[in-house]
């Protein structure tokens, strides 16, 4: 049993277009001798019961990017779903059926429509999945409540509201980021040899929305370093992808295509920028290579822009650039700041090539940092990363009448 009495939790994810729920249960013990900030890492294990996604990428797909009102309705259609799944699948208990008065089922029933609004068919479609289901063994509820698109944020936190609402259970809204981050401690052994050492380290999040690069000094102690000033890495993955007709979503298009091209024995050589990679901040700034990649596109003749030569040549090296960028500016902070780890986290780091090229750049470090990346099933979008994260944020337990979206929340 966590403290506060919580030893499981339930996620819910909708910051963007995956509709996510999991279940995430916590042991922990007193382990002395470890700083008071890092407590709840090295006292923790996180164990995940379920965890399930129900992905948009089809739906979004032919506008090469995510279409904000259809992501707001399949959020609508998936969430009571994904969530039944959820809790089936994780092996948790459910309670008996609460009994409710006359009075205060009319009381939930008023709330539970001024939370909802005017959307009638998702009010009717969570009453409906309320009444058959009963509350399951889990303690509280874990939302995102920002960063990302507030329409879609707002689906997940209004869903979560009801389940609080109804069940009686407390909420704690979790930052996207942060879930990020808390991806990489979920499953880790209380005897794990980094356990003790980690902190200081340097967070590089990464994903379609964000390139963020910050100072962590232990759980919740967060200092951002740098972030994207245009266009984040995943989201220029997906402009070059669609610019050379690869697909979406364009991280893992132009990492299969590159993947093809041998530049050993190519006599097309393609060199694009590296785009703020040696300035003395730690931004980023993507827009500038897609617009190479444009030009470099459009001098082509049709012949050249449409042959596999050419798609290979070009998605080697926009991953090339993206991850030149990226891991020197992340090795520069990890020098600057003598950090003993580096931590990844979001879509984009699930690239094995961004991977591979962090571990070798670190064994030629004198002093080598630690290097942590999530499972690459946890780097996506998913609910038990939310709720992971909530396990270090109990001190903002919340009820669900102060639960909002924050489309631009900062660590």
């Amino acid at each position: 049993m966590h403290k506060n009495g919580i030893s499981k939790i339930l996620g819910i994810e909708t910051s963007c277009d995956d509709t996510c729920a999991a279940v995430i249960e916590s042991s922990a013990e007193n382990r002395a001798g470890y700083p008071v900030q890092n407590f709840d890492l090295y006292g923790t294990k996180l164990k995940i019961l379920s965890s399930i996604v129900s992905s948009q990428t089809k739906l979004h797909e032919k506008y090469g990017g995510v279409f904000p009102s259809l992501a707001k309705r399949e959020h609508q259609k998936n969430l009571a779903a994904v969530l039944n799944q959820a809790i089936r699948s994780s092996g948790v208990k459910n309670g008996k059926k609460e009994k409710q008065t006359e009075n205060g089922l009319a009381e939930k029933i008023k709330n539970l429509k001024m939370i909802f609004g005017k959307e009638d068919d998702f009010f009717r479609s969570t009453i409906d999945f309320l009444k058959k289901t009963n509350r399951p063994d889990v303690e509280a509820i874990a939302v995102t409540n920002g960063p990302g698109l507030e329409p879609s944020l707002w689906q997940g936190i209004n869903f979560a509201r009801a389940l609080s609402l109804w069940w009686e259970l407390p909420i704690i809204p979790v930052n996207h980021i942060e879930g990020h981050i808390a991806a990489n401690f979920i499953g880790r052994e209380k005897n794990d040899p980094i356990a003790a050492e980690i902190f200081p380290a340097i967070c590089l999040v990464a994903s379609g929305g964000h390139t963020q690069l910050m100072l962590m000094e232990g759980i919740g102690r967060y200092k951002t370093l740098g972030e994207s000033r245009d266009d984040a890495a995943g989201e220029c993955f997906d402009k070059t992808a669609r610019i050379l007709g690869l697909g979406y979503p364009g991280g893992p298009a132009i990492a299969k295509t590159a993947k093809k091209f041998d530049p050993q024995n190519s006599e097309l050589k393609i060199k694009l920028p590296r785009p703020m990679m040696f300035t003395k901040d730690y931004d980023f700034s993507f827009s500038g290579l897609k617009t190479a990649v444009l030009y470099d596109f459009k001098k082509r003749s049709e012949k050249i822009q449409r042959s596999k030569n050419y798609a290979k040549a070009m998605a080697y090296d926009i991953q090339e650039s993206i991850i030149d960028v990226m891991v020197y500016k992340t090795l520069k902070a990890a020098r600057v700041l003598q950090a003993r780890s580096i931590i990844t986290g979001g879509g984009v780091t699930a690239n094995e090539k961004l991977g591979s090229r962090f571990r070798s750049e670190i064994a030629k470090l004198y002093i080598q940092p630690y290097f942590l990346t999530p499972a690459k099933d946890l780097s996506a979008d998913n609910a038990a990363m939310i709720a992971a994260a909530a396990f270090f944020n109990l001190d903002k337990i919340s009820s669900w009448k102060r639960i909002e979206a924050n489309a631009n929340l900062k660590i």
